[in-house]
């Protein structure tokens, strides 16, 4: 069933503003409450809820649940993460904030789908230079229609397109699941902060600093790290290892490897 804006408005109007986070079997300071934007909403009228960590001007976009369910574990990194600089904020430069999306693709984590309720792939309609209404699946498949009539058609990626273009953050960290690897930017600042990423995390990249070649037996159109880097934003691109483990502890690394750059 789908749900209307003014349900979805309705069923979150009652946090006036902030979410709670930790609330299981968490310590008592990460029992906190952050400050919260809709940005928009999905098909289904969910609200895309972008968090936000921190009032400084420099900021990184971290984005988990792109594909829903079936790479739920990066929603619950993000979640874990996010806890984790709450209770201890010192590990996030005081000149940085971060704006956090959890659950980019809301529908997908709610009926257990990678697309829209569309059938348009999150992952396929951006409209960076390589976009096409047909292309491969995260499985390789090859469909019809995966990429949108045209770039930019869902709602949900209008509205996160709309918001990186309004916000322009320092840094957009993407996790999906799963094959252990990663892609980031290759020249400039961005290079720096992907090998930065790489050395900490251990994470194989075609480059900078982990050889060449791409490790997808396909071509990826569409992807919001191409349109970004078109645009000039900086971008990373991590996949967990599997489908299943957080890597909490390496991504973690990670971050806190790239933000004194940003800082």
């Amino acid at each position: 069933m789908r749900v209307s804006r003014r349900q979805a408005l309705g069923a979150i109007a009652a946090t006036a503003g902030v979410l709670t986070i930790g609330a299981t079997a968490r310590s008592a300071a990460a029992e906190v409450e952050l400050p919260w934007t809709a940005i928009g909403f999905s098909q289904g009228g969910q609200p895309l809820v972008l968090r936000h960590f921190g009032d400084a001007k420099n900021r990184v976009l971290i984005l988990g649940g792109q594909h829903g369910a079936p790479e739920a574990n990066t929603i619950r990194l993000v979640e874990q993460l996010t806890e984790h600089f709450v209770s201890t904020p010192g590990e996030v430069p005081g000149t940085l904030g971060l704006d956090i999306l959890a659950v980019t693709n809301p529908d997908g984590a709610t009926v257990g789908s990678r697309q829209y309720l569309s059938g348009v792939d999150p992952n396929r309609n951006w409209g960076g230079p390589d976009w096409a209404p047909d292309a491969s699946d995260s499985n390789g498949v090859f469909r019809r229609g995966l990429g949108g009539p045209e770039p930019f058609s869902e709602q949900e990626t209008r509205a996160l397109a709309d918001w990186l273009l309004a916000n322009r953050p320092l840094l957009t960290v993407n996790y999906h699941s799963a094959g252990g690897f990663m892609f980031g930017t290759r020249d400039g600042i961005g290079a720096e902060l992907t090998e930065l990423y790489v050395n900490a995390s251990g994470y194989w990249s075609p480059t900078p600093g982990g050889g060449g070649g791409s490790p997808l037996p396909y071509r990826a159109t569409g992807s919001l790290n191409v349109w970004a880097r078109s645009v000039g934003l900086n971008t990373l691109f991590i996949e967990l290892s599997t489908p299943y483990a957080l890597e909490f502890d390496r991504n973690l690394a990670g971050l806190k490897a790239v933000f004194p750059r940003l800082a």
